[in-house]
């Protein structure tokens, strides 16, 4: 092997700016004395056949994009069995994944991070739908309405996430859940149920905004608001200061389990980090500790955002959430 660090990127990701972007990384990389190559995905799902074959030949598999190459390469990483170490350079239009470790929004700072070479073990989770689709999972996995979000998301890539949303509250009708906990069972109306690994997702949408990948445990937000309301919601949701909501059930479990509870109703989608997993029911386990990643010594990320918004995402002072 005459490189360490296997740089997986997808060239067409964020309309195309990747591909251009990625000489800037070679750059960086180059200055740092890191060694690499370079590995360009080619279509849907080809991020994980490389991470699962390139961690066996003994590679630090790093994914250099969005979110989506990101969990494909976490996931082929996982799969391997290989212990390979999995690190991210962000650089998609959503970066929530390589912010649940720590990382910045930042190609430079990152490049640093991979030579720097620190890494830890942290939460990881594992989605298994009941038509036996399984995928791991480092940010938030859903249902109802942001799942549908992901899925036309996915199908129209020139399309501003945003704008799919308030297209589909248009024609939205909720419709009612079961979620089964450690202890304890939701059942009824909801816009959708969201199982938290981190955070965010949508590109910084503070969902499940108390959620850690250090504790063990899903932080689950059941949300039933209506649809006009909930697009108000949108700007408390990028400054995580949704929580604590009335119309918000908040959970925590390291097993959750979502059916419908019509089963004549036509079931919600599930997805985790953006990809569609099919329809309920699923099942998420949180593995504690589950997997070891190459990231900042301090949560970078979380440091940024205390400094923009005047708090932590996981906190909710009172003077923000009555804005």
């Amino acid at each position: 092997m005459d490189a360490e660090h296997a740089i997986i990127f997808n060239p067409i990701a964020n309309k195309g700016k990747v591909e251009t972007d990625i000489g800037i990384v070679t750059k960086y990389l180059d200055d740092l004395n890191v060694s690499y190559k370079l590995y360009s995905t080619e279509y849907p799902g080809h991020a994980i056949e490389l991470a699962n074959s390139l961690a066996k030949d003994g590679y630090r598999v790093i994914a250099a994009g969005g979110d989506g190459t990101a969990n494909e390469v976490l996931h082929g990483t996982i799969i391997s069995n290989s212990g390979a170490l999995c690190g991210f350079i962000p650089m998609g239009s959503g970066n929530d994944l390589p912010a649940a470790v720590g990382y910045r929004a930042d190609i430079k700072r990152a490049c640093e991070i991979i030579a720097e070479g620190y890494s830890s073990k942290c939460d990881i989770g594992f989605a298994l739908t009941d038509d036996e689709v399984e995928r791991y999972f480092l940010g938030i996995g859903s249902q109802g309405f942001d799942s549908e979000v992901a899925r036309r998301s996915n199908e129209n890539k020139e399309k501003d996430y945003n704008l799919i949303i308030l297209d589909l509250l248009r024609s939205w009708e909720n419709k009612e859940i079961i979620v089964k906990m450690d202890n304890d069972t939701f059942e009824g109306e909801a816009n959708l149920a969201a199982v938290g690994l981190s955070g965010a997702y949508g590109g910084g949408m503070f969902i499940c905004q108390r959620a850690s990948i250090e504790d063990g445990l899903f932080d689950i937000s059941i949300v039933n608001i209506d649809k006009v309301k909930l697009a108000r919601q949108f700007r408390r949701m990028y400054n995580a200061s949704l929580l604590p909501h009335p119309n918000i059930e908040e959970y925590q479990s390291k097993k959750v389990r979502v059916e419908m509870r019509n089963l004549e109703d036509e079931p919600y989608s599930s997805q985790v980090d953006g990809e569609v997993l099919g329809p309920l029911p699923v099942t998420y386990e949180c593995i504690r500790e589950g997997y070891e990643f190459i990231r900042p010594r301090t949560n970078e990320f979380a440091e940024e955002f205390k400094q923009r918004y005047g708090h932590y995402m996981w906190e909710c002072p009172e003077r923000i959430r009555k804005t």
